[in-house]
């Protein structure tokens, strides 16, 4: 299979290529071109007829005898009862930990054994040592019923449990990444059963690949960057080369999963991939048992913290890396501190770890006793610590914000206390002062063998790239302003002071006491700049329900900036958050605040629909205040290298719908010729990643807009239908072009929603509001006609559903492209339509509504395929328009048809889909056991009786009950091989689960 043929793959090429690379990394694989589905084989080859089973018990039943000594065909059964009840759980998160633990520790069980007697043993169900001694399989078409049917792409078992469930999309066939990660959730909600043993989820289309934890929403799908990549352009290929390795998976398994409450419920975690990198490099560096420094250097909004943890409950609970180590993990700042704690007291599976509140006495006290535990504390506790107070000499230092250990010489104070660590220091922003006696992260941290001066790096520039932060753009308000100021009485107060002093002393004096503190300082200066905060507001952060902070250069900056903004907006809008120490002025000591009503402004802010909406801060906030639904810092105050870079990476946190962080300049640092100096410490790729002006966003606007429009640059663009319809039909022909399409729009619509309001955006002259609405229109033409969503315009971004309004005529488009029911309604609709537009409305319509129904009724199954068989015939320009738009019609007419036919029959839907299936002469069908339509015909009718007669169907999920399969496997047995005597069709491996499912999925009740 060669890279060449893959951009042409559809849905299942993509399927069988990643079988392919499967196998090639270690999995057995099941499932091919010239094959049955890989899950179909598994269920003949072990037994497995209940749809509702999720794990392979006969595979598993066999794993544990290998697995275990103890574990004998004698007493395997008490094993596989016990877990077949672990297994059941409630609760998707639930029931996940709780088989997580099962799989990461065994399974405890009292065990009969030969002589009568007994013992309680601990149970593997995973070898973690020799991955090998497991059953590694991937297969594909894995089907699954509990609240509805569920049929995954591609499927990870070990020991027959699913491990990772895989879902697939074509972007040929106009799915996406994105809408595969969709059907995840929606199997999670429709069959939770099959996700309760799962590590992790696997959407991809032949360009995307991301993987998300079980019950993770969108956002927090990741991409997966290996160590040594393959060097593919496929991220799918890459991913089963290094992620999707059995050595990996299980490495992820044991090690690298944790669990924590959060308000709306708890939730599993997995590591991004610079986490597990980085943790790795930590432990392979403490394995080699010297006593050795490393730096860890990713970015803000990276996941620090949770490296930290990762790494620290490897090191206790790993004895083949350290024995019995003593873990401290240290912090510069009390909120830090307690964060960590909380942060850590969410784990609902981290233990033996204690944190400092008492005071130096307390952390002598830990390091003496020298306990295998994790230890978090401040450094500026070692101050007071004892010297050579160390007693485990297995002793790892994790610092937090370590570009801030060199002040003060507090690294010294540490040095004092124990005698010998390894010692590994965590930040986003390193200090490289380039001076002889200037503080150096790189030269404290790393070792000689570290050429790049770290020994794990994840950049800015690549946490942009893979969604885990967001780009910042920043906008200069630095130039003059017109300040209501009393000139003459100026004068006279600076001739008063200045009088007695000549041309330089007055020159000197000016120098030295006018700063931007000073500047800040000034009332009219303030009140002049929070009348444009206001407005920048209310315009551009309001509307989405997005929150601000203004940074200023001191405390009586901060008092006067949230007096003025208190002036326009509710005051409890508004808070200023600055702490009590030191001698304030009248107006400061106004906003003195205590560290609970701080810490409760704060939890306030982070809530979306609470106030405050703008927090005014000095120094709060700049470090450790992670609040995505904060978007834009108002700054005024000349911030440099790691503090600037901190105070950027507040608005960078992703949220749903945020877009990019904001930086409104106040104070002049990224006018041209600061930003160098302002990141003097970094190289400049740090520069360059850090912020771009928003100014340059409007030039990608016109860049990206104008590629969007050249799309259909063969087409006389024209605000009329017409236009419109033929404009769909080139997307609708061609998948290159509607690819193209849907993802310039997205990035169109994007850029629009971050610069507007802005005068040169919506200035009719340059053309820019009639391109970007006319774009538009399209696009909802594109979601009505080919997507089949009725109201998109309601999808957009706020910023674009106001151009909508004033420039496109929704009622009209509503008329136009009208989404109606598939049904005698819409079949009338399209006999008057133009012949293209007809094709694009009727497949699109047909594709909706057989989407779920071809899965379980063969004669949609076929009318489906009909579908798409015309449909690619026209979009290859084999057959006409006109002739493609009449075999769709009568198409149409013939799935409408299906119900009626049924009726006609005298049958249900159950019914007439196992006549259908006996009808059917393809591979699929059973049609050469019947003889003739009325002999399965009686077959139908006869189990359609039977069937309501004998199988309860008032109860919830009796779709996948035990008692349901064996109920109609006991009358298809009696109706086909004793009333109508055909033995042989129920000896057919496929007929009685086909017909079971047959008659379960089109079942409607009275």
């Amino acid at each position: 299979m060669s890279q060449s043929d893959f951009p042409e793959f559809n849905e299942q090429k993509v399927e069988y290529a990643l079988l392919e690379w499967l196998e090639d990394a270690g999995w057995e694989s099941y499932g091919g071109p010239n094959e049955p589905d890989g899950c179909t084989q598994l269920d003949a080859k072990y037994d497995r007829e209940d749809k509702s089973e999720v794990i392979y018990w006969e595979l598993l039943r066999q794993k544990l005898i290998d697995l275990n000594d103890k574990v004998t065909d004698h007493n395997v059964d008490d094993v596989i009862t016990s877990l077949r009840r672990d297994f059941a759980g409630d609760g998707l998160i639930e029931t996940n930990r709780d088989v997580h633990e099962l799989l990461q520790k065994g399974r405890q069980v009292t065990l009969s054994k030969s002589d009568g007697t007994s013992e309680s043993v601990v149970v593997d169900l995973i070898d973690y040592e020799n991955t090998e001694n497991n059953s590694l399989i991937a297969a594909n078409q894995f089907r699954v019923r509990q609240h509805e049917l569920v049929i995954p792409d591609v499927q990870l078992f070990v020991n027959g449990i699913p491990l990772v469930v895989t879902e697939l999309k074509s972007l040929t066939q106009d799915s996406t990444v994105t809408d595969a990660i969709n059907d995840l959730d929606t199997y999670e909600d429709d069959a939770p059963r099959l996700f309760g043993s799962v590590l992790f989820n696997v959407a991809a289309d032949h360009e995307k690949a991301r993987y998300g934890s079980v019950g993770a929403p969108e956002t927090h799908y990741n991409p997966w960057e290996p160590e040594d990549p393959i060097g593919s352009y496929s991220e799918l290929k890459e991913m089963a080369y290094s992620l999707l390795t059995p050595g990996t998976l299980l490495d992820i398994l044991k090690h690298f999963v944790f669990y924590q409450r959060q308000p709306g419920g708890n939730v599993k975690i997995v590591p991004r991939h610079m986490q597990y990198h980085g943790t790795r490099a930590i432990l392979q560096r403490v394995g080699r048992g010297e006593f050795e420094n490393g730096l860890i250097w990713h970015t803000q909004g990276s996941g620090k913290s949770f490296t930290m943890f990762f790494t620290a409950r490897n090191l206790l609970y790993r004895s083949e890396i350290i024995k019995t180590p003593q873990v401290l993990i240290l912090v510069d700042r009390q909120n830090l501190r307690d964060q960590m704690s909380d942060d850590l007291g969410k784990l609902l599976d981290f233990e033996h770890y204690e944190v400092v509140t008492d005071g130096a006495k307390q952390l002598q006290s830990l390091i003496e006793e020298g306990q295998s535990q994790v230890v978090v504390t401040t450094i500026q506790l070692f101050q007071d610590v004892d010297k050579d107070i160390q007693k485990n000499d297995e002793t790892v230092v994790l610092s937090d914000e370590a570009h801030r250990f060199m002040e003060a010489k507090l690294g010294s104070k540490l040095d004092a206390a124990l005698d010998h660590y390894y010692h590994f220091g965590f930040t986003g922003t390193p200090v490289n002062e380039n001076t002889e006696a200037g503080r150096n992260t790189f030269q404290h941290y790393s070792e000689p063998r570290d050429e790049e001066g770290y020994l794990h790096h994840y950049s800015m520039e690549a946490g942009i790239n893979d969604d885990v932060i967001l780009p910042v753009h920043f906008e200069l308000r630095h130039s003059n302003r017109d300040w209501e100021i009393n000139d003459d009485v100026m004068d006279q107060a600076h001739e008063a002071a200045t009088g007695s002093l000549d041309y330089d002393e007055r020159d000197e004096l000016i120098r030295d006491t006018i700063n931007q503190q000073t500047l800040a300082e000034l009332r009219p200066r303030v009140e002049t700049i929070v009348e444009e905060v206001v407005e920048h507001y209310q315009k551009k952060l309001e509307p989405s329900n997005w929150k601000g902070m203004v940074v200023t250069p001191s405390r009586k900056a901060a008092a006067l900036y949230g007096e003025e903004l208190q002036k326009y907006l509710d005051p409890e809008e508004v808070e200023v958050v600055i702490s009590s120490a030191g001698r304030s002025d009248p107006i400061t000591r106004t906003y003195h605040t205590s560290k609970s009503e701080r810490e409760k402004i704060v939890e306030e802010f982070k809530d979306e629909d609470g106030d405050p909406k703008i927090l005014v801060v000095c120094s709060m906030l700049l470090t450790g205040f992670d609040a995505p639904i904060l978007k834009t810092i108002y700054l005024d105050r000349p911030l440099t290298n790691h503090n600037l870079l901190q105070a950027i990476a507040r608005t960078n946190r992703p949220d749903d719908g945020k877009q990019n962080g904001e930086i409104v300049d106040f104070a002049g640092v990224f006018a041209e010729g600061n930003v160098d100096e302002a990141l003097s410490y970094y190289p400049p790729n740090v520069r360059e990643a850090a912020a771009e002006d928003i100014n340059e966003l409007l030039d990608k606007f016109d860049q990206k807009l104008e590629e969007a429009l050249e799309i259909f640059n063969h087409i006389d663009v024209e605000d009329n239908p017409e236009v419109v319809v033929e404009c769909l039909t080139y997307l609708r022909k061609n998948a290159e072009a509607r690819r193209r399409f849907k993802d310039l729009y997205r990035e169109v619509e994007n850029l629009y929603d971050t610069l507007a309001p802005m005068g040169e955006l919506e200035d009719e002259n340059t053309g820019r509001p009639q391109k970007y609405s006319w774009l538009t229109q399209v696009h909802l033409a594109y979601q009505r006609s080919m997507n089949r969503e009725s109201e998109p315009e309601k999808q957009l971004r706020e910023k674009t559903k106001e151009i909508v309004e004033d420039n496109i005529d929704v009622d009209r488009m509503e008329e136009d492209f009208e989404v109606v029911e598939f049904g005698s309604e819409h079949l009338e609709r399209v006999r008057d339509m133009d012949p293209e537009q007809g094709i694009t409305e009727v497949a699109g319509a047909a594709d909706d509504y057989l989407d779920d129904r071809s899965e379980h009724h063969p004669r949609y199954r076929k009318l489906s395929e009909r579908v798409r068989e015309v449909v690619d015939k026209w979009e290859s320009d084999e057959v006409s328009a006109d002739r493609a738009y009449e075999e769709l019609v009568e198409i149409e007419e013939e799935i409408l048809s299906v119900k009626d036919e049924a009726e006609e029959r005298g049958m249900s839907q159950s019914g007439h889909a196992l006549f259908t299936a006996l009808m059917d002469e393809s591979e699929d069908g059973f049609v050469e056991y019947v003889d003739g339509e009325d002999e399965a015909e009686f077959i139908a009718k006869r189990v359609d009786e039977e069937l309501e007669e004998r199988v309860d169907t008032d109860y919830e999920d009796w779709q996948t009950t035990k008692r349901t399969r064996e109920d109609i496997q006991q009358l298809l047995l009696e109706v086909v091989a004793i009333e109508a005597e055909k033995p042989e069709l129920c000896k057919d491996d496929r007929f009685l689960d086909d017909a079971r499912e047959y008659l379960i999925e089109n079942y409607e009740s009275e």
